[in-house]
């Protein structure tokens, strides 16, 4: 028979256990009634500070008094109306906005969140700032950009894409060869909408950086834009010993399209790595040059099948001179040549866009 001594020890571990099943379900409730009591303030409260919140962005000039008397709560709901408007406003608007917002003191508190220990809370304020389109952070938001937390690296890189002058976004393209990719893709985000404003810093990041992620994420940014000053520089990086920084630059000039690259394109059909020799057919197709034909009749024959549908395709953009290598190609001994060539020679003008 077991002793009731012995069972002490499980006796006590189960009311411990339910102790904790009790205290747990009590916490549960207390969040849940918390919650609730939040949701109905807001029910209750939102219409009304809606409309104080309009009222203030429709005078002039934008007037924080009413706001005044507010309580903890409601400021922190007015707070959440404004960040909610600057999601959808720009212009006159999006200014009357970011007026109200520093006037009621919330740029305050998140230049304060800013620099709170918390990651998140840093994060949450850079993102906040970039919402309200607030110049008067950029400076805390530049500071921002060394932080040790890629959340709040990658933030602030967006919060100063949607505030920052072209000084402050010539800061951003350091970035590109962030330690993180996350943040380097950020970088190149924000860079795509507005790194026209900044092309030169762009072109000489590309030419002078130490970091290859760096290089081949400028390099991809400068076919993006777009960027003929880059072309100078796209020539010698075709040429790079990197293949994946040949790749990206084959492609970028392609984008530029300057007649320049005609022989370069030339010079890498003629490349180690298929995909340089594709993105080469590829630039060759947005000229239609007859001195192309003899090269990408030589590229018909390659061994990777890419580069033989880029070639067949920039031969049916040449016009009769192409379309003759492309009927001479039907009698290849290879069957791989033939079919590429009739693929493209039955559809004329339906020629299939290339990735």
């Amino acid at each position: 028979m077991v002793s009731v001594l012995s069972l002490e020890p499980l006796r006590n571990g189960v009311l411990g256990l339910a102790g904790a099943v009790f205290l747990l379900t009590g916490l549960l409730l207390c969040k849940r009634g918390i919650a609730f009591l939040r949701e109905s303030h807001i029910r209750r409260r939102e219409p009304a500070l809606i409309r104080l919140v309009y009222g203030a962005l429709q005078s002039t000039p934008v007037a924080g008094t009413p706001f005044e008397n507010l309580g903890r709560r409601d400021r922190h709901l007015v707070r959440s109306i404004l960040l909610g408007l600057a999601l959808d406003l720009r212009g006159d608007t999006g200014e009357a906005i970011s007026q109200l917002y520093v006037q009621l003191g919330f740029l305050g508190n998140d230049l304060t969140r800013l620099r709170s220990w918390r990651a998140t809370a840093r994060a949450e304020a850079a993102a906040d700032l970039g919402l309200i389109h607030a110049s008067e952070a950029a400076p805390a938001l530049l500071k921002a950009l060394n932080d040790g937390d890629v959340r709040v690296r990658q933030a602030a890189v967006w919060a100063i894409g949607q505030t920052g002058s072209p000084e402050n976004l010539r800061l951003v393209v350091r970035l590109l060869g962030d330690r993180s990719l996350a943040v380097a893709h950020r970088a190149q985000e924000v860079l795509a909408e507005r790194g026209g404003e900044i092309a030169d810093a762009i072109v000489v990041y590309a030419e002078t950086t130490s970091s290859r992620v760096g290089r081949l994420v400028a390099i991809e940014l400068i076919g993006w834009l777009r960027l003929t000053g880059a072309a100078d520089l796209l020539l010698r990086f075709a040429a790079d010993l990197d293949p994946e920084i040949r790749v990206k630059s084959v492609k970028a000039a392609a984008a530029i399209g300057d007649p320049r690259f005609i022989h370069a394109f030339h010079a890498r059909l003629e490349d180690t790595s298929w995909p340089v020799r594709c993105q080469a057919a590829k630039g060759l197709s947005l000229f239609g040059s007859p001195e192309s034909v003899p090269r990408l009749s030589k590229a018909l024959r390659d061994r990777q099948w890419w580069v033989r549908l880029y070639a067949a395709t920039a031969l049916v953009e040449v016009g009769p001179p192409g379309e003759e290598a492309l009927a001479e190609a039907l009698k290849d001994q290879e069957p791989g040549v033939r079919e590429i060539a009739r693929y493209l020679l039955e559809r004329g003008d339906l020629v299939p866009a290339l990735p």
